[in-house]
């Protein structure tokens, strides 16, 4: 093979790398944009749009599916919003935080979900993919990098951001082009409030006893507590009032968390540390009966209505307090 040849053969590979990576880079370039369309995506929607609540509800699912905004404001007379994702810890959480504060004003309060599970590495998650498109942010970058090191390493290498989790993002980079090209500003769920489907008790304690007949015991993870106070310390440096609660956990599953009173001591002991209510609701009636829940954490429709109900209560009280008490302590 004489040396003109092969100097052919490595262009065509070297032009071929340079054709491959500039269409990879278009590519990733398309779904940042698709994705910074797509006002289901609460992420995009929040740095898009004011929506300026007095009131943030965040969290995991058991906020997302539990809490009405348009119930909540009926109580208060204040606006409230619907932060809470599916799924996701306090690094999630923390993020999408600082999303919202990029383009919002500040809340007065913010009401965030924690309960032992949230402690545990082995529920809820940070989910990676959420963030793909955002990379570049210091702060974005920095929490990535910390919660899921091996896809940041990756996430150098020309649209690897997204071909790592693409079965996460394709759906909705498809539906940023459709909210794009039909210009649509508003959300499926306008007030970030998801409905509980309308279901019956699945066999969900069932099932967790049979794995774990004595019970299981909570684990404390650190990264999970560094971004519980990332979080509520992001909230303060912007004056807003953050309350942790805990929504009624079925009272039959309790007998099945050995340490759930150690973990709520130290989730209390946070709260005092940073000088935030920790609110719980463990007396609640629904407590009692399965025909308000479709799993041990989660409430159906009816279930959801009546906690709303007496948050919304709680939170009148707090208001009150920080108004006429708090000032004169």
């Amino acid at each position: 093979m004489n040396f003109e040849l092969i100097l052919t053969i490595i262009k065509k590979i070297l032009l071929s790398l340079i054709i491959l990576l500039l269409v990879l880079f278009g590519l990733s370039k398309l779904y940042d944009f698709a994705l910074h369309q797509n006002v289901n995506l609460k992420a995009a929607y929040v740095q898009k749009e004011k929506i300026n609540a007095d009131i943030l509800i965040h969290g995991p699912c058991e906020p997302l599916w539990m809490i009405s905004p348009a119930q909540l404001d009926k109580i208060t007379g204040l606006k409230s919003y619907n932060l809470a994702l599916s799924h996701s810890d306090f690094a999630d959480n923390y993020l999408h935080l600082y999303f919202y504060l990029k383009n919002n004003k500040a809340p007065e309060y913010l009401f965030l979900y924690v309960t032992p599970e949230s402690m545990d590495l082995n529920y809820n998650t940070f989910n990676t993919y959420r963030f793909a498109s955002y990379l570049g942010d210091p702060v974005v970058d920095s929490v990535v990098q910390e919660c899921d090191p091996a896809y940041y390493k990756w996430s150098k290498i020309p649209f690897m951001k997204y071909a790592y989790y693409n079965t996460n993002i394709n759906f909705d980079v498809l539906q940023g082009l459709k909210h794009y090209a039909g210009k649509r500003r508003i959300p499926y769920h306008a007030d970030g409030y998801e409905p509980p489907m309308q279901v019956v008790w699945d066999n969900h304690l069932e099932e967790f006893i049979q794995l774990y007949p004595k019970g299981y015991n909570f684990k404390w993870d650190a990264l999970r507590e560094k971004y519980l106070c990332k979080t509520i310390v992001l909230a303060q440096q912007h004056g807003i009032r953050v309350c942790l609660y805990e929504s009624p956990v079925l009272k039959e599953a309790l007998p099945y968390q050995p340490n759930r009173k150690e973990i709520l001591d130290r989730i209390k002991a946070l709260a005092d540390k940073y000088d935030v209510w920790y609110l719980k609701f463990e007396g609640m009636k629904i407590a009692e009966s399965r025909k308000y829940y479709m799993s041990t954490l989660n409430t159906n429709s009816e279930g959801s209505r009546i906690f709303t109900d007496t948050l919304g209560k709680r939170i009148n009280g707090i208001i009150n307090y920080d108004e006429f008490i708090r000032p004169h302590l």
